[in-house]
């Protein structure tokens, strides 16, 4: 994965196919990340990555980034770092 990554399936942010409440969803970021901490998002190609910065957007974090290029851009970079 990408140096300084953490792991939030989207999955974990839904109840029943539905976005969980706010308050919710601030903890489940609160408990990776601080507030004021710039989040860049990634997936394996982008679209997953867009779900989880609509999330933390409605968890009222406000330094978001959607990484378009994800993993398979990362990845296909021989220069770029990777932490196994």
């Amino acid at each position: 994965h990408m140096p300084n990554a953490k792991s939030l399936p989207f999955p974990e942010l839904l109840n029943c196919g539905r976005m969980l409440p706010a308050s919710e969803l601030s903890a489940r970021f609160s408990a990776l990340v601080a507030a004021d901490q710039q989040l860049i998002f990634s997936c394996g190609s982008g679209v997953t990555a867009c779900i989880l910065a609509l999330a933390a957007d409605l968890a009222g974090y406000e330094n978001l980034t959607v990484y378009d290029g994800s993993w398979s851009e990362w990845g296909a970079v021989e220069k770029y770092p990777v932490v196994n």
